[in-house]
């Protein structure tokens, strides 16, 4: 029994291993990777907790988008810095966009609160979520079609060495004639 499940985990642990190296080594078009990045900033700055990096990664894969580039936008869009921002002006512009007035807190419980706080932040988040991932998709897609894709962006290219060719006769190259 054992065995069968050393097996089994051995077997997730390949599948995962190579579908992040086939993520890596990916060279989607500017286009394609733009948009991975503004699919990953969505998906990151919307409140899907906790799931956010691993639904960017497979959807981004299922539609055809570079998956580095869709974590790589979740990580950018929400992380320590940014996250209490970006969640406290989603709030405020949800409140802003349904024109709510404050709510009292005295006698509620959280849960009474939540339907109260729940339509404001996602109509806010959407919006917010959706802006970022425009403005970074647009950055990036400035940026890698500079550089000619992903690769020569995160891959530097090794150097070539130099290799003095073999001349077939040194004195007829070295002699240089002049006109008068």
């Amino acid at each position: 029994m054992a065995r069968v499940t050393t097996t089994r985990w051995t077997r997730l642990g390949r599948w995962v291993r190579l579908h992040l190296l086939r993520s890596l080594r990916e060279n989607a078009s500017p286009a394609r990777t733009a948009l991975g990045l503004g699919l990953g900033a969505f998906v990151g700055i919307f409140p899907t907790f906790l799931i956010g990096t691993p639904l960017a990664f497979f959807v981004a894969g299922r539609i055809g988008l570079n998956r580095a580039a869709a974590v790589a936008g979740t990580v950018l869009a929400m992380n320590p810095i940014t996250g209490p921002f970006l969640y406290s002006l989603s709030a405020w512009l949800g409140f802003e966009l349904l024109n709510h007035e404050q709510i009292e807190t005295e006698a509620r419980g959280l849960v009474s609160l939540w339907g109260d706080y729940a339509a404001p932040f996602l109509l806010g988040s959407a919006v917010v979520a959706f802006s970022v991932a425009v403005v970074l998709a647009t950055a990036m897609f400035i940026v890698v079609r500079r550089q000619g894709g992903l690769r020569p962006m995160l891959i530097k290219p090794k150097p070539k060495r130099y290799t003095p060719r073999p001349s077939s006769d040194s004195a007829e190259s070295a002699s240089i004639t002049t006109t008068p």
